[in-house]
């Protein structure tokens, strides 16, 4: 038997929190120099309705992080790519990730970004998991917290399928 979805956050409820976190975020951003980075592919589907509700100037940059081997589900090394390319020195950067469970790549994410001396680095997540955390960082902005679900669906994946789903489904297996 094949998997089973089970709608977790439906689009509207999806919709109606990044109305919320733009509105939040217009204000906290304005008449500063933002660099939003997304990090991709998770990331995708919430950075791209994020930005349309922007009213505020910004940079839009991308790093790829990758952790999960080819079976989709364990944790392998952690790889980050992009960071070479990117202009940080005295901005506001904005990390904007699909999900937070351990914290490692996050934490590993926003270290290695300070070393180009921004002015502030913060991070939003679509996501982030109710389960014993690696690091002490946390997420300035966080949309939905959850259970330790597997989820897909709104740019979260399973071996590179159901990212284009509009809410996010607890993925099970029958």
């Amino acid at each position: 038997m094949g998997p089973h979805l089970v709608s977790l956050i439906d689009e509207s409820r999806i919709a109606a929190k990044i109305e919320e976190i733009a509105s939040l975020l217009n204000k906290e951003y304005a008449g500063k120099e933002l660099v939003i980075v997304m990090v991709l592919k998770g990331a995708i589907c919430l950075v791209a309705d994020l930005i349309r509700k922007l009213d505020l100037p910004f940079e839009l940059a991308h790093v790829q992080c990758s952790s999960y081997g080819s079976r989709g589900t364990e944790r392998g090394e952690l790889q980050i790519l992009g960071i070479d390319r990117l202009n940080l020195q005295h901005r506001d950067v904005l990390i904007v990730d699909d999900i937070f469970d351990s914290g490692h790549t996050l934490s590993t994410l926003v270290k290695m970004l300070q070393k180009q001396k921004p002015r502030c680095i913060k991070s939003l997540v679509l996501l982030s998991k109710n389960v014993p955390h690696l690091t002490d960082y946390r997420p300035d902005y966080i949309l939905f917290s959850i259970e330790d679900l597997f989820v897909v669906g709104y740019g979260l994946d399973y071996q590179e399928k159901y990212r284009g789903l509009s809410g996010i489904f607890v993925y099970m297996i029958k």
